[in-house]
């Protein structure tokens, strides 16, 4: 994980993860991070090969079209980005609970 910038108690921090779960990111995985994002109060954006989603919109996540094997980078800004990165990345790590 890295603090991109820190500016009166707002960060970016930024992480990149490997999706390994079978089937990659499709809809109840995507479901998973948007409701895990929400809850936190920072802008948060998914980016895969240059195109980047925001992470609290599912659609804009499914757009992504990210298979088994892709690298994501978990991006966040605001006073909770760290917290958030690390849940987020946390949930990928853990296949979205479907292995």
């Amino acid at each position: 994980m890295s603090i991109i910038f820190s500016k009166k108690e707002t960060y970016v921090v930024q992480q990149e993860v490997e999706i390994t779960n079978k089937i990659g990111l499709h809809v109840r995985p995507a479901s998973m991070l948007v409701e895990t994002a929400s809850k936190f109060k920072s802008d948060i954006w998914i980016e895969k090969d240059g195109q980047e989603a925001n992470g609290k919109s599912i659609m804009s996540l499914l757009l992504l079209s990210a298979p088994q094997g892709s690298k994501i980078s978990v991006k966040a800004e605001g006073p909770d980005a760290a917290k958030a990165v690390q849940a987020l990345v946390k949930i990928v790590k853990d296949k979205f609970g479907e292995e």
